[in-house]
């Protein structure tokens, strides 16, 4: 028998209604009692007839960061795209193994217009967007505060390749007038909207020229850290974005950059249009930019469907703190090599007395730790940066009895320090066999 846990949020009013697994679900199992974020597509008054149930999975993980070490470590790894996949390889297979995976790439791809790369300003060669693509990765984020750092130029560059490359990505328009219209695909029988927008740019702005592309703003207020001198748009213009979104789709993921980096909480305005953006149709929110992990959130909307959030993701693959070590720093230092790959499902059931609903299912995280304290040895010699993330669970059982003790009880504090942070113990799913 399935064991039921109450809702894993540290915040949130709606625990007391929100039930989650120990482990992830088995399909067959889940149908009538796992998240439900469905709307009904039955006409009233009829009895649906029950068909066989269809699903759509995911696996998501937050910030894609081509520090120059990280560009390193790719060109040791192996040539083109083969390096940057070679990083994500020891995850890969999760990614692989769903329907969509997600990461944000938190830098412009602009060799043609590229003013070169230094500290907080970025670029990456289109050989990422290939090894994403090989690691799994079908869909990014091109909606945060670095899509500028080579100019507008670059900006609009980096969607033509991304394009090119046949990677689909949430957060920006052809148009002003297109920009907040959701990227829609549809898996199994299954229609999903992803909408992408930041809420920071880093003091870059849109195009006057309204027909020019637009990345997704919807900036903080001025005075609450905001650049007011820099039009997006407001609340209840981002809610409208939602609820045309959710109409177009049966399942709608909203992407969205923000809050405080290196913050372990969210901003309290942050939940609270979370809770809105829910309660206006979208099912999951997949938060980045604190560069940290912060909590999940299960919340229950007033039309009585259950959401998940994740109010921060972490960095998936970066450079920070690579010189944290166990023991002669806080703990607090290694944070940003703190990283979940979060799990879950949209399915589709059709059942005599609740019609055709589209549900969230299968809600789990796995454990994930920044790889990069280590090096390679290259040629017998020289030695290059190692880089890349690493399912701890997946690491912890090669280094027992008897193995490298220093690495397991690394690996076993930032499991416990990551779970604690998001409060996703009860979510923890094994990773899969390889």
């Amino acid at each position: 028998m399935q064991h039921w846990h109450r809702g894993f949020s540290h915040g949130g009013n709606h625990l007391d209604r929100t039930m989650i697994p120990r482990r992830r679900l088995y399909l067959a199992g889940v149908i009538a009692a796992a998240f439900a974020s469905g709307c009904s597509a039955s006409p009233t008054g009829q009895a649906a007839t029950p068909q066989p149930p269809a699903e759509v999975t995911f696996a998501v993980a937050g910030d894609v960061i081509p520090h120059p070490a990280v560009r390193a470590a790719a060109v040791a790894a192996g040539p083109g795209a083969a390096g940057w996949a070679a990083l994500l390889a020891p995850v890969s297979d999760v990614f692989q193994n769903a329907d969509f995976g997600f990461v944000n790439m938190e830098t412009p791809v602009a060799p043609q217009h590229t003013h070169g790369t230094r500290p907080f300003l970025f670029d990456a060669p289109i050989d990422l967007i290939t090894g994403l693509q090989q690691s799994g990765i079908k869909i990014v984020s091109f909606a945060n505060n670095h899509v500028m750092d080579q100019g507008f130029a670059g900006f609009a560059e980096t969607r033509q390749h991304l394009r090119e490359q046949g990677m689909l990505f949430a957060g920006s328009g052809d148009t002003e007038a297109t920009s907040w219209q959701p990227v829609i695909v549809e898996k199994n029988g299954i229609k999903v909207g992803f909408l992408g927008m930041t809420r920071w740019l880093n003091g870059g702005s849109n195009p006057s020229d309204p027909t020019q592309p637009h990345v997704n703003f919807f900036p903080y207020p001025a005075g609450k850290g905001g650049a007011s001198d820099s039009p997006g748009m407001d609340d209840a213009g981002v809610l409208a974005a939602v609820r045309r979104a959710r109409a177009q789709c049966d399942f709608l993921v909203i992407s969205i950059h923000w809050g405080v980096e290196y913050a372990a909480a969210p901003r309290p305005e942050d939940v609270a249009i979370a809770h809105q953006m829910l309660d206006a149709g979208a099912t999951v929110i997949l938060g980045h930019h604190p560069h940290v992990l912060q909590r999940m959130e299960s919340y229950r909307t007033a039309d009585g469907r259950n959401a998940v959030i994740f109010f921060s993701l972490g960095n998936f693959l970066s450079n920070q703190s690579r010189d944290y070590r166990e023991g002669s720093q806080p703990a607090s230092e290694g944070d940003p090599r703190d990283a979940i790959i979060g799990l879950f499902s949209a399915v589709r059931t059709t059942t005599a007395d609740k019609g055709t609903r589209v549900e969230l299912a299968q809600v789990a995280i796995l454990p994930v730790w920044g790889d990069n304290s280590r090096t390679a040895l290259v040629d017998g010699s020289t030695r290059l940066p190692a880089i890349g993330p690493v399912l701890i669970d997946r690491e912890i059982p090669l280094l027992q009895a008897p193995g490298d003790a220093a690495r397991l009880k690394l690996l076993e504090d930032r499991r416990r320090i990551l779970l604690a942070r998001t409060g996703g113990d009860r979510l923890v799913t094994s990773p899969p066999k390889m």
